[in-house]
C-alpha cells in the first residue's frame, strides 16, 4: 500500500534516504512531503498524512497529540554551529558566557530551537543579539561559514567540514527530540507499521554512530497513545 508521510526536512534527510532505499524492493510505497512549522502544529498534520515525524524538547507529546499514537525516534543533540576560525572554535565545549557576546542567526519564536538561546539568557541575565531569524538549516549553515555569527543546529543531520564546526554547549540540556506522530487506525495498517518499523531502526542506526542513545531503555520502540 501507499503510506503518505510528513516530516520536517531535517529528520528527513536524516532518515528518508535509508528508508526509501529499504522499502525499494517491498510492496510498500511512500509518498513523501518535508514540512517545517512550528512544533504545536505537527499534530494537525495526521488529518492527512499517515506518520508525521516532527520534533519537541522533551520525549513528551508535542501539543495536540492527545489521542494519538506517538514513537520516539531520537534524541539529537543540539550544537552551536561557528566558522573554523571562530574565536569560540578552539575550544571542545562553549558555555552560556561564552554565547552571550556573540551575535546570533536564530529560528522563529516558538521553533524548539529558541529555547537554546532562552536558557542562555535565563543563565547569564543577559539578552543574546539575534541578527536575524530563518528556518531553513542549509541557509543558516551558508550564512554561518561567511562570518562571526553563531546558530543553533542539530548534530546528527548538520554537515560540517567545508568551513563549518560544531560544539557542545556546557551546562545546558540542549537537545530535540525526532517523534513519530500517527492516527491509531492508521497506525494498525500492516503498511504503517512496516514504515514506522523502518524509520525507528535507522534512527536507532544514526544515533549509535553519534555515540547517542536515548536515556531510558525501550524509548526507541515504544509506542503509546498520549
Amino acid at each position: 500500500g501507499v503510506v503518505r508521510v510528513a516530516a520536517r526536512p531535517s529528520a528527513a534527510s536524516l532518515l528518508l534516504p535509508d528508508v526509501l532505499a529499504e522499502l525499494e524492493t517491498t510492496a510498500v510505497t511512500l509518498d513523501c512531503a518535508d514540512v517545517d512549522v512550528a512544533e504545536h502544529e505537527y499534530a494537525a498534520l495526521v488529518t492527512d498524512f499517515d506518520i508525521v515525524i516532527g520534533h519537541g524538547l522533551t520525549r513528551e507529546p508535542p501539543a495536540g497529540a492527545d489521542g494519538l499514537v506517538t514513537v520516539v525516534l531520537a534524541r539529537e543533540p543540539l550544537d552551536i554551529a561557528m566558522r573554523e576560525g571562530h574565536p569560540l572554535a578552539r575550544r571542545r565545549r562553549v558555555t552560556a558566557e561564552d554565547l552571550v557576546d556573540a551575535e546570533w542567526y536564530g529560528v522563529p519564536y516558538g521553533y524548539p530551537f529558541d529555547t537554546v538561546r532562552l536558557a542562555v539568557e535565563e543563565a547569564t541575565g543577559r539578552s543574546v543579539v539575534v541578527a536575524q531569524r530563518l528556518r531553513d538549516n542549509r541557509l543558516i549553515e551558508a550564512l554561518v561559514v561567511r562570518g562571526d555569527r553563531v546558530a543553533v543546529l542539530p548534530r546528527f543531520t548538520t554537515p560540517t567540514g567545508r568551513g563549518l564546526v560544531l560544539r557542545e554547549v556546557a551546562g545546558l540540556d540542549t537537545a530535540r527530540y525526532l517523534i513519530a506522530l500517527a492516527r491509531p487506525d492508521h497506525a494498525e495498517r500492516l503498511a504503517v507499521r512496516r514504515v514506522l518499523a523502518s524509520f525507528r531502526g535507522h534512527a536507532a542506526a544514526a544515533a549509535a554512530r553519534h555515540g547517542q542513545a536515548l536515556a531510558r531503555a525501550g524509548e526507541t520502540d515504544a509506542s503509546r497513545r498520549s
